[in-house]
């Protein structure tokens, strides 16, 4: 085949993508989308693209960043994951591709077919290869000192990549990086108020809508719900695991809000708050018992649970009335009975 006839639809496949990504409001809605966008191009273009990556990495700490995967098994998923300063600072993660890119700003292009194990120095890429990738691209693409956006490609070809295939990557690299981290600003911003992972309200914006409930004189009961045993979770099934079984958590508490209003947040780590405004005597108990049946009934199995082979939560309930009290002691209070929940063996409710 001749190589211009053969990299013509690669080509054109990236000069789209440059385009829809530089095309600010009038392109793709947000980077999950862009994501999205890129691989449907790059493999409809010929690349053989089997898993793409791209991430927004903190520099500072204090910064949060946030990772978007593709992979050709799940050709119409992206799953994003946030990520916060300490997540790539973390020992573990300090001899990885990201350090390589923030420190050298250089491309990292690995053949993995090529390679013996034991020469490959990210555990990550160890994976890959064990996988049955052949080559792995890492390329910088912008970084404004705050931020550094990168692009990841791998592939299970036999041979790898072309080197016409990369030239073309490169164009794509020179010309979309700052609209990468512009969307991820804006996204920032957006969120301000909200959790990145499950889009429930965040921590701060639920104390602030506590107080405001608490200076309107409002009968108010809260509820925390905390996963029993997540870290042993965790550990065991990873990262990904770990943020659908928070995804699936919320979404029972999204249900259990439904035509309400009752207001769900993510309180912090694996803790989510449910609360309920002007309710009747019982009704937030029968709620919180609600929302124990309905985690247990999601049937997501911990074999390391020291309780329930799956997974399941505790809830600590508290009331305020508008003659006593604050927001403050009433979140305290909350977080009393949680902790007793806690010492119940979990799996239960306990109010305040």
């Amino acid at each position: 085949m001749n190589p211009e006839s053969r990299i013509g639809p690669i080509r054109t496949a990236i000069d789209q993508l440059i385009a829809e990504a530089s095309a600010g409001n009038r392109g793709v809605a947000n980077l999950a989308d862009l994501t999205a966008e890129a691989a449907r191009l790059l493999v409809g273009g010929g690349l053989p693209l089997d898993r793409l990556n791209l991430s927004v990495i903190p520099l500072q700490s204090g910064h949060d960043g946030v990772q978007y995967w593709w992979e050709l098994e799940q050709f119409d998923a992206v799953r994003s994951f946030h990520r916060t300063s300490d997540y790539f600072e973390q020992e573990n993660r300090r001899n990885t591709v990201f350090k390589h890119l923030r420190d050298t700003g250089e491309p990292l292009r690995l053949r993995l077919e090529t390679l013996p194990i034991e020469s490959i120095a990210f555990d990550f890429l160890v994976k890959l290869k064990r996988e049955g990738f052949t080559d792995y691209l890492a390329e910088s693409l912008f970084s404004d000192g705050t931020y550094l956006a990168s692009l990841t490609l791998a592939t299970r070809r036999s041979g790898g990549f072309r080197g016409s295939d990369l030239q073309e990557v490169q164009r794509l690299v020179g010309t979309t990086g700052m609209a990468v981290v512009s969307r991820f600003r804006e996204r920032a911003q957006l969120n301000a108020w909200s959790d990145p992972l499950t889009g429930l309200i965040n921590r701060r914006r639920l104390e602030q809508r506590l107080a405001e409930a608490c200076e309107a004189k409002l009968a108010i009961s809260l509820l925390l719900i905390n996963l029993d045993d997540f870290d042993a979770y965790n550990s065991q099934f990873g990262q990904f695991c770990a943020d659908d079984c928070l995804m699936a958590v919320s979404r029972v508490l999204l249900a259990a809000s439904a035509g309400q209003t009752h207001l769900p947040a993510r309180f912090g780590g694996d803790i989510f708050a449910l609360v309920l405004a002007g309710a009747q005597a019982g009704e937030a108990e029968a709620i919180g018992r609600q929302v124990l049946a309905q985690v247990l009934a999601l049937r997501l199995a911990h074999p390391g649970s020291s309780g329930s082979p799956f997974i399941t939560v505790r809830v600590g309930l508290a009331e305020l009335t508008p003659a006593d009290g604050s927001s403050a002691g009433l979140v305290s209070r909350a977080q009393e009975a949680l902790a007793a929940a806690k010492e119940a063996g979990g799996n239960c409710l306990i109010r305040h």
